[in-house]
């Protein structure tokens, strides 16, 4: 039974999610296998599927290391040219990292891009230009190299629930950032299924970092509801 309410984006996330994992552990051997979620649409669901088996093919690739920075870096040299998929130990089984190239699709890589570029004048605004002054340097120019794929460099906030920092919490509480306010909800309609699929493979690779967030941002939703803060409901 999925927790959360069916009008949030929420609730697709995590039955992507839930479908991933349960596929992860079926294709390891530890659960009986689950059918697809009929709420899935044939791209986000064919997305989840070749995660779940790229995840899987990892888990079973693991690379064991005696961990220090030197024989880290030599273990993942030699991966470089010799594995395709596969998950980093140290010595005592704690994962590092995972490998997973190719573990995003085409059609997902497509929605990214479009999402990208439909945020094109809004990254190419935020780059600042000329010196660079104290409270500017983030996002200065010299910061950002130009895109082979000929997309937009910048840094934007997209945050439903930006909260200003160093000021009393009783004064200011959470709003949709200026940014995600101006895009409206085509921006977060482009993002959903990339956002999804990285959902997905948190519920895997670290459980408790997926459930956190998944708690913070249904209890950031009901937050909103209570004090009628529809626009920001809608971005979630």
């Amino acid at each position: 039974m999925n927790p959360i309410p069916a009008d949030l984006a929420l609730a697709t996330t995590h039955i992507a999610s839930d479908y991933v994992y349960h596929q992860f552990c079926a294709l390891i051997g530890v659960r009986r296998k689950v059918l697809p979620p009929a709420e899935l649409d044939a791209i986000l669901l064919m997305a989840c599927s070749n995660l779940a088996r790229m995840l899987t093919d990892a888990y079973l690739n693991p690379v064991m290391i005696n961990f220090d920075m030197v024989r880290y870096s030599e273990s993942l040299q030699m991966m470089e040219t010799g594995l395709n998929l596969g998950l980093v130990l140290d010595k005592f089984g704690v994962i590092v990292l995972w490998y997973l190239p190719g573990a995003i699709d085409l059609a997902i890589q497509n929605d990214m891009m479009v999402a990208t570029a439909m945020m094109s004048g809004l990254l190419g605004m935020s780059v600042t230009r000329g010196g660079v002054a104290d409270k500017k340097w983030r996002t200065h120019e010299s910061n950002f190299q130009s895109s082979q794929q000929g997309l937009t460099p910048g840094c934007i906030d997209l945050s439903p629930g930006w909260f200003l920092q160093a000021h009393p919490a009783l004064k200011f509480h959470p709003e949709v950032s200026a940014t995600l306010r101006a895009c409206g909800s085509s921006l977060c309609q482009a993002m959903q299924r990339p956002a999804a699929l990285i959902a997905a493979a948190l519920r895997v690779m670290h459980p408790s970092l997926y459930w956190s967030s998944l708690t913070m941002k249904l209890g950031l939703g009901l937050w909103a509801d209570n004090n009628q803060l529809e626009e920001m409901g809608n971005r979630l």
